[in-house]
């Protein structure tokens, strides 16, 4: 319920930024094709790799007053997308979506967008009864919509999105959905400038960077036979370019060492199920102050036999100490959406 109630006030604030703000700021309508593939949070089901077909259309208003945090992030847009997604084989039927969205700049051809609204699916388990639909159990459902894009041209881009579907166990079954989608946009209306100069306020404008960073936390089991939770250390090793002074993209290296495969160990005497990770993980960070958000996905390259997944997904806030050198934080790790290890992380930056 709370995860619903949440969507629904983020849709509502961005209609009413809209109707505020349509009579003076810029419209455009950007009209958008995808495809992607549908992601479960349980292992033991074949529908994580099943593709998505979609299109969504998003009516924008891009602001153009004078207020400083207007300014900082280039005159953000906010808007309305409407979405259909196709899913040949999927568990709940096909999916529409309403969200509010904002778009926002990072780099001269790079923007990030965040959108919350509303979907709705046309077989879900209350219509269906399919004992196997464990992941979507109402019509209604919140939507979180993430993406990050990159201009081709004045009026094209391709997006990298990440969508997520659940109800806030308003409803049971509900594990949720994920979806991973790559999509090509055009857009119709006043035509996009790239901004080359740093927004006010921005820090010095750094190339290239390697880091080291050592992260503690606490990793949850699913395993029935082993229930609860267990440390878990991992090491990464870090590169990223700069973009802009407040956004970069980069990789890492992760070398996990977890507890929960070390007690399945020595539970069945497994010498096989070795407990240390290693994995790969594609990231974006966004700079605000000192403060930084970072969010990546990436596939396992060594993982023990238990986990079915092969790719997981990192979202972490970090503190950046002045120079932006050391840094502490806490992020969270997940495999296909469901949250599984939460850390906390200590940093350095070598530029």
């Amino acid at each position: 319920m709370r995860c619903v109630a949440a969507c629904l006030s983020v849709l509502a604030l961005a209609l009413s930024a809209a109707q505020t703000q349509a009579q003076t700021d810029k419209t455009s309508l950007r009209l958008a094709v995808g495809a992607g593939w549908m992601m479960t949070h349980d292992s033991r089901h074949s529908y994580r790799n099943t593709p998505t077909f979609g299109a969504d259309a998003t009516l924008l208003w891009r602001t153009r007053g004078d207020e400083y945090w207007k300014q900082l992030w280039r005159h953000p847009s906010f808007g309305i997308k409407a979405s259909f997604a196709a899913i040949p084989h999927g568990i709940a039927g096909h999916r529409l979506g309403l969200t509010g969205m904002l778009h926002f700049d990072l780099a001269p051809r790079w923007e990030g967008q965040l959108g919350a609204g509303l979907s709705a699916y046309t077989n879900p388990f209350c219509f269906s009864g399919d004992s196997n639909n464990i992941f979507i159990g109402s019509f209604i459902n919140c939507l979180i919509d993430l993406g990050i894009a990159y201009h081709l041209t004045n009026r094209t881009s391709v997006a990298l999105r990440l969508l997520h579907s659940s109800n806030g166990m308003l409803y049971r079954p509900n594990q949720g959905l994920n979806y991973l989608q790559l999509d090509l946009a055009c857009t119709l209306g006043p035509k996009r400038a790239f901004h080359a100069e740093p927004p006010p306020g921005a820090p010095p404008m750094e190339t290239h960077e390697v880091g080291l960073a050592l992260s503690l936390g606490t990793v949850m089991s699913y395993n029935p036979k082993q229930e609860g939770y267990y440390p878990c250390y991992d090491l990464s090793l870090n590169w990223q370019r700069y973009l802009s002074p407040r956004f970069a993209l980069g990789g890492t290296l992760d070398f996990w060492y977890n507890f929960t495969d070390r007690a399945s160990v020595y539970r069945t005497h497994d010498l096989h199920n070795v407990p240390v990770y290693l994995s790969g993980l594609a990231f974006g960070e966004i700079f605000v102050g000192p403060l930084s958000l970072k969010a990546g996905i990436g596939p396992v390259i060594l993982v023990s036999s238990s986990v079915g997944i092969p790719f997981y997904e990192r979202v972490g806030l970090y503190y950046n100490f002045p120079a932006r050198r050391h840094y502490l934080g806490i992020a969270l790790n997940a495999h296909a959406g469901r949250i599984e290890f939460v850390e906390w992380t200590a940093g350095l930056r070598l530029r």
